[in-house]
């Protein structure tokens, strides 16, 4: 059974277009928009309206077994009154999957994206009021065996950041997180029961900044559970032990209890409760009594439930809530999330959606250096046109 929020009725799949044995499959999603707060800010309050168009592509394989799909978009964000709000983001990637034997595959993906980073959805807090434009590159390999009840999986990870130099004609440093970050991952889990797995996993990652007083080691060992689609529950949960240190010691580390979870609840055939859980260190060059920078201990959970009015039509709502704690000063930010959507699948061609979000950040730091408590509105309404 799939969550709720995934399903297409049968009738309401896009076909796509023969290529070989690949399929095409196009789309362009067009809304518009009202955001009350659009600099994500507590004093320089701008609202305005936004038109956003997205065309994007898949091309993926039609065979019977491996698998290889290829897909990009671009997405220009404009503004009614504020044209220095106005972003273009462009993106094209690859994945693939290596069924070697029937217990054993292998997979990989690669990506180059330019992106912007929006107020309001920075990592941590940095007072940004406009677009950052970026250029980021992922890739990664991995492979998954299984012997019999016992199964293994082991992914190495890639990314790349180049953050631009101004913003607003004006120089900004970003060389905090400017750089490389490189991950090895791997899990062993064994099957308890047919549909519910145990594991155990762990995680080392290594960051080459440009700004080498960031250059940091991660490494981190969990324990969980992992359930397969089943009518009641899917996804999996963890917790375990995350330590974080800069190579030359010029910040505060970060260790304890780490954490996180992806589970959907089918509550009935028609609804489907999602709750997620994360917990990840991350950097910041805020400053504060002479101190420049900061580890950032990352908190979030969320709640979700998509229920299915009709077939064709989903009301969803969410909640989500993130905690920032600064490990070389006392600050701590609070972030609440919450939204609703209507979406409603007109024919195989068309989806329509109605959406509403609500954002309210609060710091104990409020006014210090550029700190703002702020709340913001967005709502959209759009269509997704696909073939």
């Amino acid at each position: 059974m799939a969550p709720v929020a995934d399903r297409k009725p049968e009738g309401y799949d896009p076909v796509g277009v023969p290529v070989g044995s690949f399929i095409f499959l196009p789309s362009l999603y067009l809304a518009g928009g009202y955001d009350s707060n659009i600099t994500a800010s507590g004093t320089n309050v701008k609202d305005d309206a936004v038109l956003t168009v997205r065309p994007a592509f898949e091309l993926k394989s039609d065979w019977l077994r491996h698998f290889l799909s290829f897909d990009g978009y671009f997405q220009s964000g404009s503004y009614a009154s504020y044209s220095d709000a106005d972003y273009q983001n462009w993106s094209l990637g690859s994945r693939g999957r290596l069924d070697v034997t029937q217990d054993f595959e292998l997979m990989g993906y690669a990506r180059y994206a330019h992106l912007n980073e929006l107020p309001g959805d920075d990592e941590t807090n940095t007072g940004l009021t406009s677009p950052l434009p970026y250029d980021r590159t992922t890739a990664g390999v991995g492979f998954r065996k299984e012997f019999n009840r016992l199964w293994t999986t082991g992914t190495f990870d890639f990314r790349d950041r180049d953050y631009d130099n101004f913003l607003d004609g004006a120089p900004t440093d970003q060389s905090y997180r400017d750089g490389q970050t490189y991950q090895v991952s791997g899990r062993v889990g064994y099957d308890i029961s047919p549909l519910t797995s145990w594991f155990v996993g762990g995680s080392y990652y290594w960051y080459d900044m440009q700004d080498v007083n960031y250059d940091a080691e991660e490494y981190d060992v969990v324990t969980g559970l992992k359930f397969e689609p089943s009518r009641l529950l899917r996804g999996e949960a963890y917790v375990g032990y995350r330590d974080w240190s800069t190579d030359n010691g010029y910040l505060n580390g970060a260790s304890g209890v780490t954490y996180g979870a992806d589970l959907n609840w089918f509550v009935s055939p028609l609804a489907t409760v999602t709750f997620t859980a994360l917990q990840e260190v991350l950097t910041s060059n805020y400053i504060y009594d002479g101190i420049m920078g900061s580890a950032v201990t990352s908190n979030e959970v969320g709640v979700r439930l998509d229920y299915e009015l009709r077939r064709n039509i989903v009301l969803s709502g969410w909640f989500n809530y993130q905690n920032q704690d600064y490990e070389e000063y006392p600050r701590n930010d609070d972030t609440y999330f919450m939204g609703a959507e209507l979406r409603y699948l007109i024919n195989r061609y068309a989806t329509a959606t109605l959406n509403y979000s609500y954002t309210d950040f609060d710091t104990n730091f409020d006014n210090i250096n550029g700190a703002e408590d702020y709340n913001r509105s967005v709502v959209t309404a759009g269509i997704t046109l696909t073939y």
